[in-house]
């Protein structure tokens, strides 16, 4: 225990334990709210766990029936319930599946019998968290607490991970029993035969969970022929993990294909005869010769259901490239041999499966880019394709090190490949949004209308182009109907500011496109925003923390689902999140501005709330900053009072010009009627929105820390005051305006809540002792030949 309690100090201090702690359970939490809990396969588990437990077959059956026949997650199944699934659940195709696979319902059986049904959760739940302390312990082996803290939070993110965590599936044990071997390996340590043996033991634990742990030897297997071939050592510290588990994991899924026919009776389960039988079906190819169309099917369903976790999408993309460019590593070996085996697994089993068999592979995915990551950030960065995790050994020839480099920096402190992964993701996001996403909404109608308008288009004209051109879509018969949307009249869609945020800058700015395009000349201004808040959002935080957590906040901020989707789209959303990035440079955060500089935040900010109603949280979030700054300094004159009054003197304006102007969108102010009277169900609006962001772990992540980092840093950080303002204007005006928005309504001021929580993580990551690598006598002699001698004084 004592050890154990060590391991995990050395692994990662408290605080960092803290944050992942707190990240896991929101993950938990997050995938238990928004999916079911129990799949088709469930009924399965559940019947057999109560098998276990002494019932008899029949009435085991029975008692899986009755708890989940009504269960979401069953709910399109037309055959989980034949008409003898008392007997049929325990023999034939049914034993031949879930027969060899004791472990889940085994280990689930005193839960169940605690617990009832919900017990089937426990097993998945805590093999998910194993899987996270072991990748966290390894990568803290491998490369210091800084980059296990990365890789932890990684691991956390990818929703069609943490999802098939907490469902009554093998998924969740699957997840440990990849992890856990991981800690044996020879991967930059000294093995024995202790560490083979429980590397074997943890094998056949895992081929009696599901038959797709036979990925993980064969992996090792490729490893020692990778090692074998780089090192031009047979015998290297990989061979006798290849050849015994290899061994063990064969003999024991040997012995389930004979032993369960025998057993629970039934015909043997022949997966060649299955794949030709479904192959003729619906290619009508069988063989060899299906597999390219079997593979071409999976992979494009796979991709289509992906594309909802960016991610996700973006681990994919970066574990590729870290696997490319580190050829000679053991860990991309690991990753791409057990990718591989996996993916030759569910073409055999000849069903698309949403990324379920890939998800227990997703460390090793996490531990390669971690690794890449290291190479090209680390305190010592190697070239990545010269990199190993293969022990040290010395003396090391100076042709096989791996080279040493120092990247040029550029812009921001940036290094070249630090950019390059920017732009990268910048252009990823948006080719992956543009499958999925609407483009327009019922707010994009003012837009077009006004941008016709401002084009020389007579009210009339204006508005039978726009219904022409938004008539047939998805929104138009989904958010509005037809007849509300479509049936007023040109008077009823330009004097009515209610629906939208009907200003001018934004069609000002989409007119020309929009004269060139039509209606997709609304999507140019905000894409050219969201790259502009990329590069904003890189720039400022490479310049306050470095060039690695620049990186980070751009990657953040791509993949934050619910953010991204909304905003690119015909509205002025990533419009106004851009202008407060662009406000980001404009504050006094780190000494007084000038009176040009408060000028141009006076422009910014008339353009901001113009933009947006909501981004009167704005204006919130810069009172705030002078609230905190006024108590710390004892004083109401500080650097923030001017920006305060400019900004509120410009809320004020906007606000009575919404009076009397429709263009100018004030509808918060009408609500407050209906508020004072009870008229808004604050509940149920939370509720909504709750549930709406609780599909995008990212986002709820970065909201979570940011609430933790703002109250507790914003009388020291003027970043962390404005969040806190930033957040608690948000609120209010959702619900002033007594109409969920989900993300929107807290867009215009998202780039002060990620800095806020990326400023956190920033400081915590600085706190943990960076991975140090003595230097040869060789690398001492050459930087002290590089030292200048010291110069005398005079």
């Amino acid at each position: 225990m004592k050890t154990m309690a060590r391991s995990l100090r050395n692994a990662l201090p408290v605080s960092g334990w803290l944050v992942l702690g707190a990240l896991c359970v929101l993950a938990v939490a997050l995938a238990l709210v928004t999916n079911a809990q129990y799949g088709p396969d469930s009924r399965i588990y559940l019947a057999w766990t109560y098998w276990y437990l002494g019932h008899p077959q029949a009435e085991a059956a029975q008692m899986s029936f009755d708890y989940l026949r009504d269960n979401p997650g069953l709910a399109t199944c037309i055959t989980c319930w034949p008409p003898d699934f008392h007997e049929s659940f325990f023999t034939g195709p049914y034993a031949a599946v879930v027969g060899p696979r004791v472990l889940l319902p085994v280990l689930s059986a005193p839960f169940v019998a605690l617990f009832g049904p919900a017990g089937m959760l426990v097993v998945p739940i805590v093999g998910y968290a194993l899987a996270i302390l072991a990748t966290v312990l390894l990568a803290s082996r491998l490369w210091g607490p800084r980059w296990a803290l990365v890789a932890g939070a990684m691991l956390l993110l990818p929703v069609y991970v943490s999802r098939w965590s907490v469902v009554a599936h093998t998924e969740g044990p699957a997840f440990a029993l990849l992890a856990l071997p991981l800690l044996v390996l020879p991967l930059a340590r000294k093995v024995g035969r202790k560490q083979l043996i429980s590397y074997v033991a943890l094998i056949a634990l895992g081929m009696l969970n599901r038959q797709f742990a036979i990925a993980l030897p064969v992996a090792v297997a490729g490893v020692w022929l990778l090692v074998a071939i780089r090192d031009r050592a047979f015998r290297n510290p990989w061979l006798s993990f290849a050849v015994w588990g290899n061994v063990v994991a064969f003999v024991v899924l040997a012995a389930q294909m004979l032993i369960t026919p025998l057993i629970f009776g039934g015909e043997d389960l022949s997966l060649a005869q299955r794949f030709d039988e479904l192959t003729i079906k619906y290619f009508g190819t069988s063989g060899i010769a299906a597999i390219p169309e079997v593979t071409e099917n999976i992979i494009r369903s796979d991709l289509l259901a992906v594309r909802y976790d960016l991610a996700l999408v973006a681990l994919l993309v970066a574990s590729t490239v870290a696997v490319v460019w580190r050829f000679r590593s053991e860990i991309s070996g690991l990753a791409a041999g057990a990718f591989f085996v996996v993916s030759a697994f569910n073409v055999i089993e000849f069903w698309p499966a949403a990324f379920r068999y890939h998800a227990p592979v997703v460390p090793l995915l996490v531990l390669a880019v971690v690794a890449l990551m290291v190479d090209l950030w680390g305190p010592i960065r190697r070239l990545p394709s010269r990199s190993t995790e293969a022990e040290p050994r010395e003396p090391v020839p100076l042709e096989h090190r791996a080279r040493r480099w120092l990247p040029k920096t550029w812009l921001g402190r940036m290094p070249a490949h630090a950019w390059v992964t920017v732009a990268s993701l910048a252009v990823l996001v948006p080719a992956v949004l543009s499958y999925r996403i609407w483009h327009f909404y019922s707010s994009s109608m003012y837009h077009l209308a006004w941008s016709y308008r401002i084009l020389g288009f007579t009210p009339g004209e204006a508005a039978e182009r726009t219904y022409a051109e938004l008539y047939d879509k998805p929104f138009a018969a989904t958010n509005c109907g037809r007849d509300s949307c479509f049936g007023q009249g040109s008077d009823w869609l330009f004097a009515h500011a209610s629906s939208a945020d009907p200003n001018l800058v934004y069609p000002v700015l989409s007119a020309p496109f929009v004269g060139a395009l039509g209606d997709r000349g609304l999507i140019v201004v905000p894409l050219l925003s969201f790259f502009a808040a990329v590069g904003m959002l890189t720039y400022f935080a490479a310049k306050r923390w470095g060039a690695l957590a620049g990186t980070v906040t751009a990657v953040v901020f791509g993949i934050c689902d619910r953010i991204v989707a909304t905003s690119l789209t015909g509205t002025a959303d990533m419009f106004a999140l851009a202008l407060c990035c662009a406000l980001l440079f404009t504050l006094p955060l780190g000494s007084r501005r000038g009176r040009r500089t408060l000028v141009v935040f006076a422009v910014l900010t008339a353009l901001l709330l113009a933009s947006r109603a909501p981004a009167t949280a704005f204006v919130a979030a810069v009172a705030s900053a002078w609230v905190f700054t006024a108590w710390r300094e004892r004083t109401l004159r500080n650097a923030w009072l001017p920006y305060v009054a400019v900004a509120s003197g410009l809320a004020v304006a906007l606000v009575a010009l919404g009076q009397v102007a429709p263009i100018a969108d004030a509808r918060y102010l009408g609500s407050l009627g209906e508020l004072v009277r009870g008229g808004v169900d604050v509940g149920a609006l939370l509720r909504t929105d709750g549930a709406y962001l609780a599909e995008d772990a990212v986002l709820c992540s970065v909201l979570v820390l940011a609430l933790v980092a703002a109250p507790l840093r914003a009388l020291r950080d003027p970043l962390a005051a404005l969040a806190l303002g930033g957040i608690v204007g948000c609120v209010v005006l959702e619900v002033l305006g007594g109409t969920p928005s989900g993300a929107r309504a807290f867009s215009t001021v998202f780039p002060l809540i990620l800095l806020a929580a990326m400023g956190m993580l920033a400081r915590l990551f600085d706190q943990l002792s960076p991975w140090e690598v003595p230097a040869t006598l060789d690398e001492k002699d050459e930087e002290e030949a590089e030292e200048p001698e010291p110069v005398p004084a005079a």
